[in-house]
């Protein structure tokens, strides 16, 4: 029963390492495509 506990657990703890390694990933891919139409914005205003 032990054994079976832990092999949970780490699965637990594998997915929330995984999720939080795509959220940063996302994160970052957004802020980027802000800055990136935040750009592409004061060019077409010309500002």
């Amino acid at each position: 029963m032990r054994k079976v506990t832990d092999d949970v657990q780490r699965w637990k703890l594998m997915g929330i390492g995984a999720l939080a390694v795509i959220g940063n990933g996302d994160m970052a891919m957004g802020v980027s495509l802000a800055d990136a139409l935040r750009r592409i914005e004061a060019i077409i205003l010309g500002r």
